[in-house]
């Protein structure tokens, strides 16, 4: 089993642990509320109520112990059977725990049983076991988990107890090498520092800074790359004022020439066909582009799609107006030299060639366009607000 497989299900357990789902969540589970797939048997004797409870642990290998997880965690998204499904996945991971099993079926169950532990004094518990029998990286695994949970906290609070959460964690990847596991909790970290910066990005490229510097040192070849991936997002943090770099073929073959947008007011966004917030964000940026394009308002596309048919095909139906940028059979380089981690991002360029906006999403957009190009007149933005709300 793939360490990326584990990370599928961890998601689904933790996802599905949630007990907010409300009962018609559970397509797959046609009971009625109230009802448990356990309670329409009416077994004669043990040995047959065990093969028709679905929640019963089977003995046997930890593959099979897997399955079981496997098939159960659906159970999680419905409140009738959830405390079942908690009940046996704990029973089944702590099986695989005790039994002769791999690496990555021990990470497997790691994981299922730490997401199933909501409570901070068992995950600590747990933690403090797992290093007890010799399990360094998993208790490891274990303290990252809770770490996640208190940047989740933190996102609601003040930004003094945001950074306290971030500096944990900037502590926790800095003390040992980091692991594959600690890639999601580096990118909270980050994200929430930008969020902690109150419009000052100082304070996250100090953070991106350190958690690049630990991954780096890395002899994991994905680990060492993801420490590039954050040497970019400090790039793009410390773009205003300065200029871009934007590298790539345009949808048809030809190269990006960035020379041609010389004293040009240009919004550059990075997205792709498959993400809803970016599709969502067209509209206004045709109506803006529509409006100040004649002025000398320009927009560079930077797609993030995996296929070039599948962004050419778009590109056509929706009848975009402005050059898109590809690399060669692969996302344009600039994606990753930026450190591109969450799209839509939109940056905007002044008639200098230097970076005003990191943000210019939403009506942020017109806002920064019109300082520099001046203000769309009020029968203009009566047209763009009727046209949204349609």
């Amino acid at each position: 089993m793939s360490r990326a497989m584990n990370s599928v299900w961890l998601a689904i357990f933790c996802l599905a642990a949630i007990a907010a789902y409300p009962a018609s969540a559970a397509d797959d589970n046609p009971s009625k509320p109230g009802d448990t797939p356990a309670a329409k048997a009416k077994p004669a004797d043990e040995k047959s109520a065990n093969k028709a409870d679905p929640f019963a642990v089977p003995a046997g290998e930890p593959k099979d112990l897997i399955e079981f997880m496997k098939k159960t965690a659906p159970a999680l998204r419905d409140p009738a059977t959830l405390e079942k499904a908690k009940s046996a996945i704990l029973k089944a991971a702590d099986k695989v725990l005790a039994a002769k099993a791999t690496d990555d079926e021990l990470t497997f169950a790691v994981q299922a049983k730490m997401s199933m532990l909501q409570d901070e004094k068992q995950l600590v518990e747990f933690a403090a076991e797992l290093k007890k029998g010799g399990h360094e990286n998993l208790a490891r695994q274990v303290r990252g988990f809770i770490l996640q949970g208190e940047l989740r906290k933190a996102m609601m609070a003040k930004p003094e107890q945001m950074k306290i959460a971030i500096g944990n964690v900037v502590k926790y990847i800095e003390e040992a090498a980091p692991q594959p596991s600690d890639v999601g909790l580096a990118f909270m970290a980050g994200r929430l520092a930008e969020m902690a910066g109150e419009g000052d990005n100082a304070y996250a490229v100090g953070v991106y800074r350190s958690l690049g510097k630990a991954f780096a040192a890395s002899k994991n070849e994905k680990l060492a790359d993801f420490a590039k991936t954050l040497d970019g997002v400090v790039r793009r943090l410390d773009l205003l004022g300065k200029e871009m770099k934007i590298e790539g073929n345009l949808v048809g073959g030809k190269a990006f020439d960035w020379s041609k947008y010389k004293d040009k007011v240009v919004l550059v966004d990075f997205w792709a066909t498959w993400c809803g917030p970016c599709v969502g964000e067209i509209p206004n940026m045709k109506k803006v582009y529509k409006f100040y394009h004649a002025k000398g308002f320009e927009i560079v596309g930077i797609s993030c799609d995996s296929k070039l048919s599948d962004l050419e095909k778009f590109v056509k139906e929706k009848e975009i107006p402005w050059m898109i940028v590809f690399g060669d059979g692969k996302p344009s380089p600039t994606v990753s030299y930026y450190g591109i981690m969450g799209i839509p991002t939109m940056i905007l360029v002044g008639k200098d060639g230097k970076v005003v906006s990191l943000n210019a999403r939403g009506e942020k957009l017109e806002e920064e366009v019109a300082k520099i190009l001046g203000p769309m007149p009020k029968e203009e933005k009566k047209d763009k607000k009727k046209s949204e709300e349609k």
